[in-house]
């Protein structure tokens, strides 16, 4: 099993701060250099531009390598990206780097070049002032590329790393439903938080073995846990990518109500999940059973006879949902989740 990661993204430089840098390191450059005059010029500005050039295109070749080869990236990994800053957006401030530091390169030649011809020193130093307003000119147009990668990267850094080839349980619910209780009680261990861009706590982790087969648990707090329209159209993509990793959902119920929400409402949102995720097995899971008296429980299983109760807290009722989950899952080959209905 692979653990996708985008790994460590670069830290970008406005074209200011690059600017900056790339000037200070020509400055320290102070080579022993004898000869005449103009030899002396000739070979201080050399160094000077191949300094600031070398700088300038380092820093822009490891921009751009740096960032993940989006054509190779798992659907979930891709679906986030766009969520986050868009695909095609991407590909365009690449392109425009890559593009600058092809010019970049194209002014160290030909400003290298023109120095072999100058007959006096002073001419040495027009040739080094002028490279270094062309390469200026050339990170001015791509400032706004370069501050899109700097937030983009940040912004990546930032995504979970998940196993897109495990069989994935997703957990959704409203909030103070028990959906971390049930991970834990699933799991055997506290959930694990990895970090998530698109909600203020991210998201939690957990996994459990069975016969040699590992399945992963998630949790994801501030995505599927209240009425869709509340959401924004970043949020609604983050929920999309979903459905490239969710082999299984289990919505969980709180008849009790003391999660601080109506039953109505809760069932309002699977409906929704139901219809947001249609190739999706989905179990539907009522949590607190311990605290329904023997009417409502009773109302519970005529209105809906195919709603498992069970008490995460205690673990009643987690072993035969545990049962139900592995065989679902285990109807298919590790990895196999809504890709392979079409989704």
């Amino acid at each position: 099993m692979e653990k996708i990661s985008l790994g460590k993204l670069p830290t970008v430089m406005t074209s200011r701060e690059l600017i900056d840098t790339a000037f200070r390191r020509a400055s320290e450059a102070a080579p022993r250099i004898k000869g005449s005059p103009r030899e002396v010029a000739v070979q201080r500005e050399q160094q000077r531009i191949t300094v600031v050039t070398a700088t300038v295109v380092e820093h822009l070749k490891k921009t751009v390598a740096a960032f993940p080869t989006l054509t190779g990236l798992p659907q979930f990994h891709r679906d986030l990206v766009e969520a986050l800053c868009g695909i095609d957006r991407l590909r365009k401030a690449l392109g425009a780097i890559a593009g600058a530091t092809k010019v970049v390169e194209k002014i160290r030649r030909e400003q290298l070049r023109k120095l072999k011809y100058i007959k006096y020193p002073a001419e040495a130093a027009a040739v080094r002032r002028q490279a270094y307003g062309r390469i200026s000119s050339v990170l001015k147009k791509i400032d706004q590329e370069l501050l899109f990668l700097k937030e983009a990267a940040k912004k990546l850094s930032e995504l979970p790393e998940v196993y897109v080839d495990m069989p994935t349980i997703v957990i959704a619910g409203y909030p103070n439903v028990g959906k971390s209780t049930l991970l834990k009680a699933l799991t055997g261990s506290s959930p694990k938080i990895a970090p998530y861009p698109f909600t203020t706590t991210g998201i939690q982790l957990g996994y459990f073995e069975d016969r040699h087969r590992r399945y992963q648990v998630v949790d994801t707090p501030g995505l599927l846990d209240r009425p869709l329209e509340e959401r924004n159209q970043v949020e609604l993509q983050a929920i999309s990518a979903l459905k490239n990793l969710a082999g299984v959902i289990v919505f969980l119920l709180d008849p009790s109500e003391t999660c601080g929400y109506r039953l109505a409402d809760q069932l309002h949102l699977l409906e929704e999940v139901r219809r947001s995720f249609p190739h999706t097995r989905i179990f539907v899971a009522a949590n607190k059973a311990d605290l329904l008296g023997p009417e409502l429980t009773q109302q519970i299983q005529r209105d809906h006879p195919d709603i498992l109760l069970l008490t995460a807290t205690t673990g009643e009722g987690v072993e035969e949902l545990r049962r139900r989950l592995i065989a679902e899952l285990g109807s298919s080959p590790p990895g196999a989740g809504p890709q392979s209905q079409n989704l």
